[in-house]
């Protein structure tokens, strides 16, 4: 019997749950693969003949918890409540623990922890692209789909205080994420610009580094913490009212993550928390904090369909927010697609493991886009946006334009990001 893990805090959770598969049909990586132990179900049950001491670590595949996206549907659709968004990460912790972390997985990590090694290596990754190519820059990087990179982080060029021409009575404290500082800069450049337009002081501390998704949603809770402890203090000015993000992953790190992460710490632990109430995403901030009276300058209107991330519909429960402020866009209408709240298939490490799958899960998801005949899709989080907009140069799909809903309300009211 497995003693003195961290899963065994999630025994009640794994003993809730009664094998009805109701989780099934939502889950991705079951419908992908049709095999019983790559569905919820069969990965708790699983969990449970290791907690019991039936298998050991070493006879369970990576493959069994790596081969899933971490979207949580199967945590919104459990009757019984079994919550899978910590079960599932900290069973991937205690393989990594018995059987140590996959190299490539760890070189990344190494390199979160170093982020003026991780600059350098970014522009060195995007000048290998240009002049060997993504095929070769992919293979070099260990087979990973690399995405497109910037020349340089998009920290580098950001002032540290942005301050409204008209005065502020709100100090947002804004995270870029990874994705918005190395590969997508538009989501959080619009977000800038729409604040700025709305009233808000925004505080771009430049030291700060990666949320630590990435490293805890792989079992390395120990490089997670190591970041999380360092934009913390980053974030700690009272002088900030609010702290968001662009990207609703790393939002969704600070409001539910890091505080468990660095319980074990008193002062940093009260120092999480505080953050955590501070912690709200882009459109929640919008609608409930500023006046937003968007005046259209686009005189066409247009249809837009809605794509909800997992954090935010399955782990926020916010993803109706996003729908609202659309619809304070003059001459913007929603229309909406099947299963608008589905997986893109991003996942982070999932699309970087099992690219192909990666994608044909995304296919799926462009199938749904398309048939709503809509020349724009809303999408709130950056690495969903990255995902779509790859598969969409993939199949010469240029008709349809991906955008963060920032980007949608900077580009109907004329205001340039």
């Amino acid at each position: 019997m497995i003693k003195n893990t961290e899963l065994e805090k999630f025994r009640d959770d794994l003993n809730k749950c009664v094998t009805c598969g109701i989780c099934q049909p939502v889950c991705p990586s079951y419908r992908l693969s049709e095999r019983e132990l790559m569905s919820p179900r069969g990965r708790i049950i699983l969990l449970r003949r290791l907690i019991d001491g039936d298998i050991s670590p070493a006879e369970i595949s990576p493959d069994a918890f790596d081969y899933c996206t971490l979207c949580y549907a199967c945590q919104t659709a459990c009757p019984a409540g079994v919550k899978t968004d910590l079960l599932f990460i900290t069973a991937r912790k205690t393989l990594a623990d018995a059987n140590g972390t996959d190299s490539n997985k760890s070189r990344i990590f190494s390199y979160l922890r170093k982020p003026k090694k991780l600059d350098t290596l970014v522009r060195l990754g995007a000048l290998a692209q240009k002049t060997l190519g993504k095929k070769i820059v992919n293979n070099l990087s260990g087979g990973y789909k690399v995405p497109e990179l910037q020349n340089k982080p998009l920290l580098t060029d950001l002032p540290e205080e942005i301050i409204p021409e008209e005065g502020y009575e709100l100090t947002v404290g804004l995270f870029l994420g990874c994705i918005s500082n190395y590969v997508n800069p538009e989501s959080a450049l619009a977000c800038i610009e729409v604040l700025k337009n709305l009233g808000v002081r925004i505080v771009i501390p430049r030291e700060q580094v990666c949320c630590g998704a990435p490293a805890f949603n792989n079992g390395d809770f120990d490089t997670a913490r190591y970041l999380a402890k360092q934009n913390l203090e980053l974030f700690s000015d009272p002088g900030i009212d609010f702290l968001l993000s662009p990207d609703a992953t790393c939002g969704g790190a600070f409001q539910h993550e890091i505080p468990g992460l660095v319980s074990d710490d008193v002062n940093t632990a009260s120092l999480a928390n505080e953050i955590s109430r501070k912690t709200i995403d882009f459109s929640t901030f919008i609608l409930e904090n500023t006046q937003p009276d968007f005046i259209n300058k686009q005189e066409l209107p247009i249809e837009v369909t809605l794509h909800h991330s997992c954090h935010t519909i399955n782990t926020s429960g916010k993803h109706n927010n996003v729908r609202k402020l659309i619809e304070l866009l003059p001459g913007v209408t929603i229309v909406d697609m099947e299963d608008s709240g589905l997986c893109c298939g991003f996942g982070g490490s999932f699309s970087l493991l099992y690219p192909e799958d990666s994608r044909d899960w995304t296919a799926k998801k462009i199938e749904d886009i398309k048939s709503v005949g809509v020349p724009v899709v809303i999408v709130p989080s950056p690495g969903c946006i990255m995902q779509f907009k790859s598969e969409f140069a993939t199949q010469g799909i240029n008709h349809i334009k991906v955008l963060h809903p920032a980007e949608l309300i900077a580009t109907r009211c004329g205001w340039d990001y």
